[in-house]
Formats: structure tokens, sequence, C-alpha cells
């Protein structure tokens, strides 16, 4: 008797819908980690932002996270390597 073929862990989270799913965009400062909502960068006042690179690359910082968040990316600028992010958290 054959044994019946099972789904692997990936296969089961693909059928189920699992993972971590949102309606809306997911964005994450990259200074803290914090989760920060679309309408959070038009409120008045904006609790966050969008920084640029020298090469034009856009990150989404909160607004307490601005001044670090413009160190990191000097850093990515003169060194060539990607830049360090905090972990997601919400």
């Amino acid at each position: 008797m054959k044994r019946q073929k099972r789904l692997t862990k990936r296969e089961k989270k693909a059928t189920e819908g699992g993972g971590h799913q949102h309606e809306h965009q997911h964005i994450h400062c990259i200074v803290c980690g914090r989760h920060l909502d679309p309408e959070e960068f038009s409120a008045s006042p904006a609790t966050a932002r969008i920084i640029a690179c020298q090469h034009s690359s856009k990150f989404p910082v909160c607004t307490d996270c601005v001044e670090p968040g413009k160190r990191l990316l000097a850093e990515h600028d003169r060194t060539g390597q990607p830049v360090k992010t905090a972990d997601a958290w919400h």
C-alpha cells in the first residue's frame, strides 16, 4: 500500500492563504522599524516622511527618525553597501 503524498509547509501556507497579509501597503521606518500607515505621510502635521539617497532610492522614516535616517543613507552612499534597516515591528 502506497502512502498518500503530503503537502509541504510552504504548499499548505499557499493553499490556505497563510502568511502575513494586509489590505494596505506595508511600510516600516528604516531606523526604528515602526509600522507606518500611508495616511501618516499626508496628515497634517505629517508623522512620516520619505528620504532619498544619492541614487534616488526612496526610504520611509517616521519624523522622529529623519536625522538618523539621513546618517544611514550617507553611510550607504559612502560605502555602496545596502542600507542598514531596523527589524520591522507593529
